[in-house]
């Protein structure tokens, strides 16, 4: 009989051959049952089971030595094996959603043939078969969702996410495109193409989104001028005393932090994805055509991962709705009535005053000085605007500074006659797009 260390021998004349090593200790083992030793002694001493040991004497004597030859351990049925067709229909889905500009991923397909009546397999099974299709690009660099830390508002209305990102139009121009979304359902709100971008753009874009939709209980932006002023001044801006009196709390993101607002983000790549499998629009018109378009398809036809596969309407009308608060409205009301008394109280004197235009460049300061009503008069046009050649005219008591170039209105405001340095107060509604850009 063949001990194992000659078995072993014989397996190493063959380094790399598993199935001849197989086949040789099967044979040995056959070959020391049938010589009258033991069959659980013989097992024992080969390291096999008493049950194979005797399958191998079965096949001795069925087959001879062909019986012992390895055989393939793959499954002849696997029972749970992907059906044929629905195979075809997930590669199917894929390349219809990768051509419609749509995230094309096994959540989205498995959401897809759910909402077809079709049981979808698992989603690893749909990334295997994808992978097997030469459908999936490898990204081993990619971060795992995992890692991330997600934050959901619990209502609608909740919280709404707000931001501008830029898209091409035909003609080689560039448009804005505002959108607000709802940061517990990732319903969209509002998204419309402007030529730039204001604070009464914004500012309309939100109360157009609350006559349809009611006022959120809070804001979450970024820190562009456009929105907050508090990175620049102590004093919030227009929209932040819009949102104030309407009762809703505004929240930023911390600077160069864009995940915070990570929703708002990521509905720009969802946004010009499908804008890209698409012609460039002419105009603005016909960009927001477009924006129309996908906002009915994202709102009430795309199912969204992150929902548990319903669309963005189904989460937002699921529950009920947050609401603003009143004491911050009550608050911002106080302190306007208390502005405006203390403004009634220092407003200078209104004069009737007119000196001619004249031109002036503005120092580092971002001021300029001429003689107005016998005095030396010093006007701050803003830092902003320091070196820039402007006109300066007074006409009845009010100061204006124009771009003579351009148009562009810097100062707008009455004369105060009492004094020689005249403070910038600044206009209502100020193009900020190209800082933030």
């Amino acid at each position: 009989m063949d001990t194992p260390s000659q078995q072993q021998t014989m397996q190493s004349d063959n380094p790399g051959d598993a199935a001849r090593g197989e086949f040789l200790r099967n044979k040995a083992i056959v070959r020391a049952i049938t010589q009258g030793a033991p069959v659980a002694e013989t097992a024992r001493v080969y390291g096999v089971s008493r049950q194979w040991a005797h399958e191998l004497k079965r096949r001795w004597d069925e087959q001879g030595e062909a019986g012992l030859l390895p055989r393939p351990r793959t499954a002849h049925r696997i029972a749970n094996r992907t059906d044929p067709g629905t195979v075809e229909r997930i590669v199917a889905i894929r390349r219809e959603l990768e051509a419609g500009g749509l995230d094309a991923g096994p959540e989205s397909i498995a959401a897809r043939l759910e909402r077809a009546g079709v049981e979808p397999p698992a989603n690893s099974t749909i990334h295997r078969i994808l992978r097997k299709a030469g459908l999936v690009r490898p990204e081993p660099r990619k971060r795992p969702k995992s890692s991330y830390t997600r934050f959901e508002a619990d209502l609608p209305n909740e919280t709404w996410q707000s931001d501008f990102t830029h898209w091409p139009l035909a003609d080689g121009t560039d448009a804005l495109v505002v959108s607000w979304l709802d940061d517990h359902s990732r319903f969209l709100l509002y998204s419309r193409a402007h030529a730039t971008v204001t604070t009464r753009v914004i500012e309309e874009s939100f109360r157009l989104a609350c006559s349809r939709y009611g006022i959120p209980a809070s804001t979450l932006t970024d820190n562009g001028t456009v929105y907050t002023t508090r990175m620049r001044s102590a004093e919030p801006g227009p929209f932040e005393r819009t949102l104030a009196l309407m009762g809703v709390r505004q929240k930023n993101g911390s600077p160069y932090h864009p995940q915070t607002q990570g929703k708002i983000e990521r509905w720009h790549r969802t946004l010009k994805q499908w804008l890209a499998a698409r012609p460039l629009a002419r105009d603005l018109d016909g960009l927001n055509a477009q924006l129309d378009e996908f906002r009915r398809e994202y709102n009430e036809e795309r199912p969204h991962r992150a929902l548990g596969r319903r669309t963005p309407k189904e989460a937002y009308e699921a529950k009920g709705k947050a609401g603003p608060d009143p004491e911050i409205a009550a608050r911002e009301q106080a302190r306007r009535d208390a502005d405006g008394l203390r403004a009634e109280r220092e407003r200078p004197a209104a004069v009737d005053v007119t000196a001619p235009a004249v031109r002036r460049r503005a120092d580092g300061r971002g001021c300029v000085s001429w003689s107005v009503a016998g005095r030396r008069r010093t006007v701050n046009i803003g830092k902003g605007n320091a070196g820039r050649v402007v006109e300066l005219e007074v006409v009845h008591g009010v100061v204006t500074a124009i771009d003579p170039d351009t148009g562009e209105i810097l100062v707008d405001q009455a004369l105060d006659a009492s004094r020689d340095y005249q403070r910038r107060r600044p206009l209502p509604d100020g193009n900020d797009a190209p800082r933030q850009a």
